[in-house]
């Protein structure tokens, strides 16, 4: 890693007591409960405080350091679990990295621009939302974009289509679809019909 990289940090606490009650009283103290895995280590039970953690998701920050009294580990964000509404988190996985190794992570796949096969009214499909992505920890993207903008009625982006940042690879197979234009439905039965119609000529002549 590069010496002037530096991570975000953010303060965690040590939790002796586990269990429903306990987590709760966590979250009343402006706290969340999040458990450390990885590394062939013991997990580690602990809390963060609750405005740390929305300051790095708000920033996207995916990769970052926890201070355990005294103890820092790199760590990665694995899982957040959210209450009904989406508005509070309620449980945390993190993951022991080291920020300069590889890991392979599922990045969303962001379609950008305006396609004119849409425009003429054909239909957007995007069968693969996320991409898996194999690249270092400390230089995963926010997203992968994908730009539509020379999408006809017909075309189709494939996963070996997609730019990815320098030393970063896809580990989806390339030749699948990440996203195409079809025809308007009236025109696709239209189609069928005929390929349908012709069928039997050529297996007369």
């Amino acid at each position: 890693m590069s010496d002037d990289f530096v991570l975000p940090k953010i303060s965690a606490f040590k939790r002796d007591k586990l269990g429903s009650i306990e987590s709760r009283r966590i979250r009343r103290a402006g706290r969340v409960p999040a458990v450390v895995y990885g590394h062939e280590q013991e997990p580690a039970h602990v809390s963060v405080e609750d405005h740390d953690l929305q300051n790095l998701i708000k920033n996207r920050e995916r990769v970052f350091e926890i201070d355990v009294d005294g103890q820092v580990e790199e760590t990665m964000l694995r899982d957040l679990q959210w209450d009904t509404f989406g508005t509070q988190v309620l449980h945390v996985d993190l993951i022991r990295i080291n920020a300069s190794e590889r890991v392979t992570v599922e990045v969303p796949v962001r379609l950008r621009g305006t396609s004119p096969g849409v425009v003429s009214g054909g239909i957007l499909e995007q069968p693969l939302h996320t991409l898996e992505l194999d690249c270092l920890a400390h230089n995963i993207p926010d997203d992968l974009p994908v730009r539509i903008n020379a999408l006809e009625i017909g075309d189709a982006i494939h996963v070996s289509d997609v730019e990815v940042p320098r030393g970063s690879k896809i580990h989806n197979e390339g030749d699948q679809v990440v996203v195409h234009v079809l025809a308007p439905k009236g025109e696709e039965e239209e189609a069928a019909e005929e390929a349908a119609a012709e069928a039997p000529e050529a297996a007369a002549e």
